[in-house]
């Protein structure tokens, strides 16, 4: 007999809401989107209008009450992640929570205890490790191809101008945005890194507002140490023009791979021959619009929530794994302040094998 599909809900009806509801429509054959909700009633009618007239809840605690709703794709801007995922925990229900999963060590806390407690199954968006090319570098990581992993580095020189911060309140804010071109833009950049390389042991950064009119910076360097011995260096800007493709560059004693964006666009390693490998530039890129990037990889990622609720399992992506990026930013943002070196450890709890 067929499983019954999940209803969600969808709390904030900003841009990054259409990736959602896009990629729960098309998987209609286990899910449904029984409602949407935002505190702006104009953006919930837009939203709902453009996608055949979908119910407007008035209020996040009215959607968590419908019982035909399972589960919640958090959607609002980035400060307000961890009042919505707690209260939805509380409630009984699952959580997709875009990235970052919250902004602070405090709201971190508070969603790990949220979630214990009500054992919530909750996915992170970090929708970039479910591209082939991404899996592809971290099998070839996993079966030492690479030989030791020497250096792992992202840079991530995007642009952003002054108007895209201005059309929203909360962008370039500490208390919204949580953060400049790391927490905001480069959150993804430095999940894949983490995904690849492993644990960052400790950073020493800078960060700088050079460009911008913001509180928070547009232009960051962090020299990072891997758990493993590997060093790297993370670069994230929203400050330089025109902007270009993310890199993630991997270099190991027996090869080496170059990623823009989610394609391996190089690569090297020691008694093959890459000449007769073809490699791609990445269709999409954020570098310079925050809006050009595929659906697909949403689509892949609430997929495997469903299907991790429905086997009780932890998904992909699930709060322990979610909550790694945040901290290395988090330890990268003190640094910078205090001039000192910085140990991610000082932010993270002990995993914990009892909820999702």
């Amino acid at each position: 007999m067929a499983q019954k599909r999940l209803g969600f809900g969808i709390v904030g009806c900003g841009m990054i809401s259409e990736f959602h509801i896009n990629a729960l429509s098309s998987l209609a054959d286990k899910a449904k989107i029984t409602g949407i909700t935002d505190v702006n009633r104009d953006s919930a009618e837009r939203v709902s209008a453009s996608h055949g007239g979908l119910r407007i809840f008035d209020t996040l605690d009215e959607m968590l009450e419908c019982k035909e709703i399972n589960s919640v794709c958090v959607c609002t801007p980035s400060g307000y992640h961890a009042d919505a995922v707690i209260k939805a925990a509380n409630a009984g229900k699952n959580v997709v929570v875009e990235k970052p999963l919250a902004i602070t060590k405090e709201q971190l806390d508070a969603i790990e205890e949220a979630c214990r407690r009500n054992r919530t199954t909750l996915a992170v968006i970090s929708q970039l490790r479910f591209a082939k090319d991404i899996r592809k570098a971290k099998l070839m990581l996993e079966n030492g191809e690479l030989g030791t992993l020497c250096c792992a580095d992202m840079y991530m020189k995007y642009f952003r101008s002054q108007e895209y911060y201005d059309s929203g309140a909360w962008r370039g804010t500490k208390k919204i945005d949580g953060g400049g071109a790391l927490m905001n833009q480069g959150i993804h950049g430095v999940d894949l890194l983490i995904y690849l390389a492993g644990a960052v042991k400790s950073v020493y950064a800078f960060a700088s507002t050079l460009a911008r009119k913001i509180e928070v910076e547009d232009t960051l360097c962090a020299a990072v140490e891997f758990e493993s011995g590997a060093l790297g260096v993370i670069q994230a800007t929203t400050s330089v023009f025109p902007g270009y493709p993310r890199r993630i560059e991997l270099n190991g004693s027996s090869g080496s791979i170059t990623i823009e964006e989610t394609a391996i666009t190089k690569m090297d390693i020691d008694g093959s021959v890459t000449e007769d490998l073809t490699f791609r530039k990445p269709v999409y890129s954020s570098a310079s619009s925050a809006m050009n990037f595929s659906g697909d990889y949403h689509t892949l990622q609430i997929s495997d929530f469903i299907d991790a609720v429905r086997e009780k399992r932890r998904p992909f992506v699930d709060l322990e794994e979610g909550r790694k990026a945040v901290d290395v930013i988090l330890a990268i943002y003190r640094s910078a302040r205090e001039g000192r070196r910085v140990y991610p450890e000082e932010l993270y709890p002990k995993p914990n094998d009892n909820y999702c």
